[in-house]
């Protein structure tokens, strides 16, 4: 960081540069006898406590947990707030049955130690870019949250910072390693086989069309009641504010933003911050949109034509007159044009359209209709396909259960598994031409291939191009238009006629990310 180009930094966050960054390729640290991987937590909110720190603790049923147990020690949990860090290491230190996990505020400590592996971040979406790219530059293997970058120019850096650095990166898209039979892998394997003839058609649903919560983020607003705005911003001791906005513009604290102490629920307030996250895109759209992505075979590609809803702009003044949900995008394969809709959530996720046939999925729940001939989605499609009362006669199998539970290992649906069985079998998916990369677990997935040096399930560019994806769609709405698309590229082709920026036009404190 220049200093002097800068002027002056604010706060804590940005005092010093981190030292000791790597200017090339670093190999694995060789372990000691005994020795096993060291991992570092940063950011302890509700996800990290109850889903990442868990499974890196080797924790839950069958075999796969105890392979993760045996491989990695988790050492550090960083936070900002320091209610929350102590938290999170006494979680592992209990669990552990010792002290040697330590609490850490500022997670350069953590990227300047040499001791550490890996590390696993979970904080919120604008700080995932820059901690990404600094802790391959430190030597780390990373594992990240969905939905991996805020900003499209985020998405390329973290690319080439990957390849630059040769770390294995891994993105917590976990609905591809749900189990070890999974609907998702199922659904586009049955896809990419040509099991429902040429996909014509996809709907990724998620969001609440029309409510407070619904796809596109919203303004960037202080408080979300202006009457409690006195409570809400009381000042939290605990909590180093200024590091938590990190390169986001500055703003009042607002424990909307950064809930006091260990929080029991999802911080949805954040997320649809336009400064902070993408709403509903990058929260659920990242899981749906990226099993869209898989199953077109996209992951080192993405649409070429991005299409402005036509459904009615938002009367809810949360939503700065946003439409809430209806964008395309238009994909490019061999056989012509691939048109994705976003539609409200409801009981499936992603829904493919074949010439021959129409795969539905989502947690728990898969639906397959042979011989249809291609269907068009309209209304009265999407509503029949709700309650699977469309072309009974065509369905091959269908399982509409309940969700798993919140660690993809508790079925509450025992129909489940027969009927996977009985579409491998009908789809003879186990001798199929194309075979999708499977594996049980997401993070089994990460620490193996860290010491095999293999790509993960969901590696940088997989997971950045998904998060373009939340991105496209995000500013779409946000800016109420449409416009050509380079997928390859990701950049914007021919008239930028609206002015949309595709990075974050200042990192506040000099976050600047540097490849």
């Amino acid at each position: 960081m220049n200093i002097n180009r800068r002027g002056f930094l604010l706060g804590s966050a940005a005092a010093t540069t981190l030292a000791g960054c790597a200017t090339g390729k670093m190999g694995l640290r060789e372990l000691k006898p005994g020795e096993k991987r060291r991992a570092a937590m940063i950011g302890y909110g509700i996800q990290m406590r109850t889903a990442l720190i868990p499974q890196f603790l080797g924790q839950g049923a069958g075999g796969n947990a105890k392979k993760v147990r045996d491989m990695v020690e988790i050492v550090a949990v960083c936070d900002c707030d320091k209610v929350r860090a102590a938290a999170g290491a006494e979680h592992v230190n209990k669990a552990y049955g010792t002290n040697s996990c330590k609490a850490v505020a500022d997670f350069r400590e953590i990227l300047k130690d040499p001791s550490i592996d890996m590390v696993c971040i979970g904080t919120p979406d604008h700080w995932h870019a820059y901690m990404s790219v600094e802790a391959m530059k430190h030597g780390k293997d990373v594992y990240c949250e969905k939905p991996l970058a805020f900003s499209v120019e985020e998405a390329q850096k973290i690319i080439a910072a990957q390849k630059k650095y040769d770390r294995v990166f891994q993105v917590g898209s976990m609905q591809r390693s749900w189990s070890k039979l999974s609907e998702f892998w199922v659904a586009c394997m049955i896809v990419r086989n040509g099991g429902i003839g040429e996909v014509k058609y996809v709907d990724a649903n998620f969001g609440i069309g029309g409510k407070k919560l619904g796809g596109p983020s919203h303004p960037i607003r202080f408080f979300d009641k202006p009457e409690n705005a006195a409570k809400e911003g009381a000042p939290n001791p605990d909590c180093d504010w200024n590091m938590w906005l990190g390169p986001a513009k500055w703003r009042p604290y607002s424990d909307q933003l950064a809930p006091r102490g260990v929080n029991k629920f999802y911080p949805m307030f954040w997320r649809f911050d336009d400064d902070i996250g993408t709403g509903y895109n990058g929260d659920w759209g990242a899981h749906h949109l990226d099993i869209a992505q898989w199953g077109l075979d996209m992951d080192r590609s993405g649409p070429y034509k991005i299409i402005r809803s036509d459904e009615p702009h938002s009367t809810d003044l949360f939503h700065g007159g946003r439409r809430q949900y209806g964008m395309k995008m238009l994909f490019r394969k061999p056989y012509g044009d691939v048109e994705l809709y976003h539609g409200p959530f409801g009981v499936w996720g992603t829904v493919f359209y074949g010439t021959d046939g129409i795969v539905a999925v989502n947690r728990g729940k898969i639906a397959v209709w042979k011989g249809t001939g291609l269907v068009k989605p309209d209304s009265r499609v999407r509503k029949a396909l709700q309650d699977a009362t469309f072309m009974k006669d065509k369905i091959v199998a269908e399982s509409v259960g309940k969700d798993y539970g919140t660690d993809a290992t508790v079925k509450t649906d025992n129909r489940l598994t027969a009927t996977l069985k009985k579409l491998m079998a009908t789809f003879k998916l186990e001798e199929a031409k194309t075979q999708l990369y499977r594996t049980p677990n997401q993070v089994l997935n990460f620490v193996e291939c860290v010491e095999t040096r293999k790509l993960p399930v969901s590696d940088a560019e997989t997971g950045a191009r998904s998060g373009v994806l939340c991105i496209l769609c995000n500013m779409s709405y946000q800016y109420d238009t449409g416009f050509e698309w380079d997928g390859e590229k990701m950049e914007i082709k021919g008239c930028n006629c609206k002015g949309l920026s595709f990075k974050r036009e200042v990192y506040r404190n000099g976050w600047d990310i540097v490849v």
